[in-house]
């Protein structure tokens, strides 16, 4: 069996869209797990993934891994900075501010908002408590990321000041600061199959679900992150993603260039 006839027939079972998987690398990774577990060949490694759900999950978490780094995308941060977060606090009675990071692997992301919320707004808005949930379907990752040790190729985008203030150096390390960490929530969270948390004001899903799910699965997905959010609430996507035909009825585009979505109301 061919790599690609593998990849149109299992992929599928797990809710993905095979095409995103045609790297030279993903081949790779896959091989590797087919050599640990004695098996020989693509077709040998379909069976097991058909009968064995275990299978399944880790052949999801292999494929799905996102490489991330702090401020990734910076324009979509300054966004956030300058339109989005103000706009949300300036609510009246506003006391909680709300995000989730969906697929945060190992937590650059959830970080960088931390960070954000630390460097411009806390002073400015001290009345209005700021939570972050953070989750993910691997652990190994969570683990990683709950440790909050970087190295300083994550670090290119975080201003130098920034760095010093939340940082501590430990040889080749930058290790975040274990206020900043208290202020992440981390927990595993299969976004596929589980129930949204809800009255979130910001969800994060970037280049996780609308870059490798199926259709039908991003249709799903953008429905329980719609429900998810409160009324006006916005969803960020990656720079390269779409949302599947369907948004119009769910979210409207507020800021196209950097993929934010306000929920439909």
């Amino acid at each position: 069996m061919e790599f690609n006839v593998f990849l149109r027939e299992i992929v599928p079972l797990l809710g993905l869209q095979w095409r995103a998987f045609q790297r030279k690398g993903i081949k790779r990774k896959i091989e590797r797990r087919i050599a640990q577990i004695g098996l020989s060949n693509f077709e040998e490694y379909s069976l097991s993934v058909e009968r064995d759900s275990d299978e399944r999950r880790l052949l999801s978490k292999l494929l799905t891994v996102t490489i991330s780094r702090f401020f990734r995308d910076q324009e979509v941060f300054e966004t956030l900075r300058q339109s989005v977060i103000p706009s949300l606090l300036e609510e009246e009675n506003r006391k909680e501010l709300r995000i989730w990071s969906i697929g945060c692997a190992s937590g650059e992301e959830p970080y960088s908002l931390a960070l954000l919320w630390e460097d411009k707004f806390k002073q400015t808005w001290p009345q209005v408590c700021l939570s972050i949930l953070a989750t993910d379907v691997d652990e190994k990752m969570l683990a990683r990321a709950k440790e909050g040790r970087y190295k300083n190729s994550s670090l290119k985008e975080v201003p130098k000041e920034i760095v010093k203030i939340f940082f501590k150096r430990e040889g080749e390390f930058y290790i975040v600061d274990p206020n900043l960490r208290e202020g992440v929530a981390f927990e595993r969270h299969d976004i596929l199959t589980e129930e949204p948390f809800l009255e979130m004001d910001i969800v994060f899903c970037r280049n996780l679900a609308f870059t490798y799910f199926s259709k039908e699965s991003q249709i799903e997905v953008l429905k329980k992150i719609s429900f998810s959010l409160k009324e006006k609430g916005y969803l960020v996507i990656g720079k390269d993603e779409c949302l599947p035909l369907t948004y119009p009825t769910l979210f409207v585009p507020v800021f196209p260039k950097e993929k934010v979505h306000r929920k439909f109301s």
